[in-house]
C-alpha cells in the first residue's frame, strides 16, 4: 500500500514538498525553542547561593582630579567605611569595584600543570572583607584580609579564594589550597588561600556561574570608589528616629541612610547606592521574559503548522479530486477515501520530521557557532513530546480536508 501512495505523491511535488519542509521548519524550531524555555525558566529558579535581599551597592565618583596614590585612596576608603560603619542598620561594608550581577568579568583559569584542567571564571576584586560582606565563610584556608593586595604588590602571586565548585572543577584529587592558578599572561599567577562555598555570580544559562574567584588584585587609582554593604536583616536600626519619634524600619530608609553618610564624608562626589538584588532580579526577569517569549514562538509555530497544513492538505486534495472520483465510482466508501488520504498526510508528516531532526542538528551547530551559551541539550522525552504535537497538528489539519473529499458523489468529482 505504501509503495503506491509514494508513487502518486511523486506525482504532487511542490505540495508534498512545502508539506515535509513545513512540518522539518516547525518541529526544528519548537523544539529548539522548547530547550531554551525549559533552560531559561530553570536559570530563573536556580538558588542564588548568598542572600542578595540586604546587600547594598554604593558607587562614588569624586567632583575632581583623581587619586594621586594609593595611600590617598586608602585614606577616602578607610574614611567612608568608618561613616558607614556608624550608620544604623549596617552591618558590615568591604570596599568592592566588583559585585555579583553587577561589575563583574570573567578570565580563562587554569592549573601550572601541562594540559591540566582549565575553566572560566568570574572575578571579583577582594582588597579584604567583600566575601565575608556576602556571608560567605571559608570551608577550606581562610579570605582575604586588608592589605593582600600591598603584599601581592611584592609577591610573585596575587593571593586568590576560589568558590567550590572553581576547586573542584581545577582540582578534583587534592586539595585547592596552596596551588597556583594560571591567567592571562599579562596578570600574575593566583595563590589559593581558602575555598568558600559556591554561589552565583550571574544568574541565566551560564555553565560557569558558580566557578567565581575572588583575587586581591591592587584597584587603579582612578576616581571611583564602590562598596558591598550589608544591612542588618532585622530592620534596620535600632536607635533610629523619624521626626515624630516613631522608629524607622523602613527599607529605603536604610539604603537612604547609607548614602547619606557616604555623602556626609565627602560632598564633592557624587553616589549611587542600589540594592544588589537588582541586578539579581533583573537577570531573573529576563530569564522568566526569554522562557516566555520561546513558549509564544513555540504555539506560534504550532499555529502556523496547522493552518499551514490545512492549506497544503487541500491543495493535495484538489489536485487529486479526479482519482478520487474514479476510486468512488470503483466502489470505494467514503471511509476510504477518507482513510488514504489521511495515511497520505501520515507519511508526509513523518517525512517532515525526519527532515526535521537534519534541520535541528544543523540549528543547533548554527546556533553554537554564533553564541556558545544559546547551545542548549536535547531531551528525547522534550522532542518526543514535540513531535507527538506536530504530527497530531498535521493530522488534525488535514482531517477537514479529507472528510470535505470523501463527501463530493463520484459523478462530480470526476467531471473535468
Amino acid at each position: 500500500m505504501i509503495g503506491p501512495l509514494v508513487r502518486a505523491l511523486a506525482r504532487q511535488k511542490t505540495p508534498a514538498l512545502l508539506t515535509v519542509l513545513e512540518t522539518a521548519f516547525g518541529f526544528a524550531v519548537a523544539v529548539y525553542a522548547s530547550g531554551l524555555a525549559l533552560h531559561y525558566t530553570r536559570a530563573a529558579s536556580v538558588p542564588r547561593g548568598i542572600d542578595t535581599r540586604t546587600l547594598l551597592l554604593a558607587v562614588t565618583e569624586r567632583d575632581g582630579p583623581s587619586f594621586t596614590s594609593r595611600d590617598e585612596r586608602d585614606a577616602h576608603v578607610r574614611r567612608d567605611l568608618e561613616a558607614l560603619a556608624r550608620v544604623p542598620g549596617v552591618r558590615a561594608a568591604a570596599e568592592a569595584t566588583s559585585a555579583p550581577y553587577n561589575l563583574t568579568h570573567r578570565e580563562v583559569v587554569e592549573t601550572t600543570a601541562p594540559g591540566g584542567p582549565r575553566a572560566l571564571a568570574w572575578v571579583l576584586d577582594d582588597r579584604g572583607g567583600v566575601a565575608a560582606v556576602l556571608g560567605l565563610d571559608p570551608l577550606e584556608g581562610r579570605l582575604l584580609a586588608r592589605g593582600d593586595e600591598r603584599d601581592a604588590a611584592a609577591a610573585a602571586a596575587t593571593p586568590a579564594v576560589v568558590t567550590e565548585a572553581l576547586a573542584a572543577r581545577l582540582f578534583p584529587d587534592r586539595r585547592a589550597v596552596g596551588q597556583i592558578v594560571r591567567r592571562s599572561a599579562r596578570q600574575k599567577p593566583l595563590a589559593i588561600v581558602g575555598v568558600v562555598p559556591s554561589f552565583r555570580a550571574s544568574l541565566g544559562i551560564d555553565a560557569d556561574a558558580e566557578s567565581v574567584v575572588f583575587a586581591a588584585d591592587g584597584p587603579p587609582l582612578g576616581r571611583t570608589l564602590s562598596y558591598v554593604i550589608r544591612l542588618d536583616p532585622s530592620g534596620s536600626a535600632a536607635g533610629a528616629r523619624s521626626p515624630a519619634g516613631a522608629a524607622i524600619d523602613d527599607e529605603a530608609a536604610r539604603v537612604r541612610g547609607a548614602r547619606e553618610a557616604i555623602e556626609r564624608a565627602d560632598p564633592r562626589r557624587v553616589v549611587l547606592v542600589r540594592k544588589l538584588d537588582e541586578g539579581a532580579e533583573l537577570d531573573t526577569h529576563t530569564s522568566r521574559g526569554a522562557g516566555g517569549l520561546a513558549l509564544v514562538l513555540i504555539w506560534t509555530m504550532l499555529v502556523v503548522v496547522f493552518l499551514g497544513r490545512i492549506g497544503m492538505a487541500s491543495l493535495l486534495v484538489a489536485e487529486r479530486r479526479q482519482a478520487v472520483g474514479i476510486r468512488r465510482a470503483l466502489g470505494a466508501t467514503r471511509a476510504d477515501v477518507a482513510r488514504l488520504l489521511l495515511v497520505e498526510n501520515a507519511l508526509l508528516t513523518t517525512a517532515g520530521l525526519a527532515a526535521g531532526a537534519v534541520a535541528l542538528a544543523g540549528l543547533r551547530a548554527a546556533a553554537r557557532a554564533a553564541a556558545p551559551e544559546l547551545d542548549v541539550p536535547l531531551d528525547p522525552l522534550r522532542i518526543g513530546v514535540v513531535a507527538a504535537a506536530i504530527w497530531l497538528a498535521g493530522m488534525a489539519a488535514a482531517l477537514l480536508p479529507a472528510l470535505r473529499a470523501s463527501a463530493v458523489s463520484p459523478a462530480e468529482a470526476s467531471r473535468s
